[in-house]
């Protein structure tokens, strides 16, 4: 009994070891083996297509042209994946080679909040607070921002009127209830951000973008308890400026 053990002991010590020359000897003949292709895999979510598969692939063979004609040992992955971040709708980017000599390039799309008018251009503003251009692939019906702005708009980082924008229209990303309230938002130079409603021929005040709750759960309580006592035409003006009120100026 003890010597059939024993045997069958080293059988199973000689099948690992034999499957551990095979794993060596294949990622050898793997990593010796030319590039296949491309292979771009983004995560969209909910949100419409903004960018195809083929402009990732474009951006990465153009960064690095003899990409096709390398071994798989000597692709650098980090490369790849910095090749890809240049496709400004992208975020999370990563890459790998898979198992049949594919580089693999993995990476999110952007999600638009807003769609930001800025003078004469127009972008999309993420909860990032990352702003990449509008796609000619789909259409994102988000929250419209706009103002007047002081500076002229940066992709790389956000001046403080657009840093006010960004605030709100995340506040009103992650807030549902608010978000289907308010339809455009637009800051002025001095700083206040003015919205205008969904319902209702008037415009929100809104001060700066602190105390957001307070400020919301102000205007909810008055569209419901208030605005159809008075009429949904009586006011022009609906300020949330001043802390705990809502102030009204009629037509």
């Amino acid at each position: 009994m003890k010597m059939k053990r024993s045997a069958k002991i080293l059988l199973i010590l000689l099948g690992a070891l034999l499957l551990a020359v095979l794993v060596v000897v294949a990622n050898v003949v793997r990593s010796r083996s030319q590039v296949r292709g491309v292979e771009v895999d983004i995560r969209r979510g909910s949100t419409p297509a903004l960018v195809a598969d083929q402009t990732v692939e474009d951006s990465v063979l153009a960064a690095l042209p003899t990409l096709l004609q390398q071994q798989v040992k000597s692709v650098d992955c980090d490369a790849v994946a910095e090749a890809a971040r240049r496709v400004p709708f992208l975020t999370n980017v990563q890459s790998v080679v898979s198992v049949s000599g594919r580089v693999v390039v993995r990476a999110d799309q952007r999600r638009p909040i807003a769609r930001l008018f800025h003078g004469d251009r127009e972008r999309y503003l993420d909860r990032e607070g990352a702003i990449f251009p509008v796609s000619r692939l789909g259409n994102c019906n988000v929250l419209v921002a706009g103002g007047d702005f002081v500076e002229p708009l940066r992709s790389d980082s956000l001046d403080s009127q657009l840093t006010a924008l960004w605030q709100l229209a995340s506040y009103l990303d992650a807030e549902h209830r608010y978000a289907q309230l308010i339809d455009q938002i637009y800051i002025e130079r001095d700083g206040d951000i003015m919205m205008v409603p969904k319902v209702g021929d008037h415009v929100i005040e809104l001060g700066d973008a602190y105390d957001l709750d307070d400020k919301f759960s102000n205007l909810l309580a008055f569209y419901r308890k208030g605005m159809p006592r008075a009429g949904w035409d009586t006011y022009s003006r609906i300020s949330l400026k001043f802390k705990g009120q809502v102030v009204c100026t009629k037509k």
